[in-house]
């Protein structure tokens, strides 16, 4: 399982899992948290809700959510889309469903799926074996609410205050054996180490990282999903079309909230105050 806070390049990451051997990465995809009910509205409520156990589960609605994420973002995997859903429907649990995809690619040793926002989601799923892991990716929460208020309009208040309770649940659960943590900005840095040791995490040594060949969803080029991109109308497999196929990570939007007009002193000890008591988020504000 891959979770952040949204704009936190879990995409990115998801695409790099992808298109390493022996991997498969739905995003989005077979989303159980977003079928669960009474929680709160999605995103922000989702972002402040705590931990829970046993929800109340909408299975038709995930099997419906799951059929059109397939559709939507072309996630076929070589499987036609009338397969897909028999495979889903033709099901009476999350757990049946997980099942046969494993059966389906059974040469795959890595199933991965992306659900941001859904951290309250975690004693849940990794309740269900050593084999169910969780993976979370942090990001400098100033960059993050500047790509956050670009791409969604999330103000920056609200940015502030999922980051805070984001982090709250991160250091309850930063010691368990199923839960691992990277950093984005040590990924496009030095990516292959990061892989590598998500590799290990997952529990396999790679030699190998492939930072070439990186697909979307859809099996295609992965095209980067910027907050820049100014037309966020023209889709194709659920990829804004905009922008130009991966050519490569680059760090160019590391502290790039020192750039913006709207993160001025105020606000960024505002974000300090909040979020260097937590251990996670102390390599951000050590001035």
């Amino acid at each position: 399982m891959l979770d952040s806070l949204a704009r936190s390049g879990t995409t990115l990451l998801s695409a790099l899992l992808r298109s390493q051997k022996n991997t498969i990465a739905f995003c989005p995809g077979f989303n159980e948290p977003l079928c669960c009910e009474n929680i709160g509205e999605w995103p922000h409520g989702f972002c402040k809700s705590e931990f829970v156990e046993n929800p109340k589960f909408d299975f038709k609605k995930f099997q419906e959510e799951s059929i059109s994420h397939i559709k939507d973002f072309a996630q076929y995997y070589g499987i036609e889309a009338s397969d897909w859903e028999k495979l889903i429907l033709d099901s009476d649990s999350a757990q049946e469903i997980r099942s046969k995809i494993e059966n389906k690619f059974s040469e795959c040793k890595f199933i991965c799926y992306r659900w941001n926002q859904c951290l309250w989601y975690f004693y849940e799923w990794v309740s269900r074996g050593e084999d169910f892991l969780w993976l979370t990716m942090i990001r400098n929460p100033l960059d993050r609410a500047c790509s956050s208020w670009k791409k969604h309009r999330w103000s920056i208040k609200q940015s502030l205050e999922n980051t805070m309770h984001f982090a709250h649940k991160v250091e309850q659960i930063s010691n368990h054996k199923n839960f691992h943590l990277i950093y984005y900005e040590d990924l496009v840095s030095n990516p292959e180490k990061i892989l590598k040791e998500i590799y290990s995490f997952f529990g396999q040594n790679i030699q190998y990282v492939n930072l070439s060949n990186i697909k979307g969803s859809n099996g295609e080029d992965f095209i980067p999903q910027s907050s820049d991109l100014k037309n966020v109308y023209q889709k194709k497999d659920g990829y804004l079309t905009e922008g130009d196929a991966f050519s490569g990570l680059y760090n160019s939007k590391i502290n790039r909230y020192k750039d913006e007009e709207y993160i001025d002193e105020i606000t960024y000890q505002a974000f300090k105050r909040f979020l260097s008591e937590f251990s996670v988020y102390k390599r951000y504000f050590k001035d």
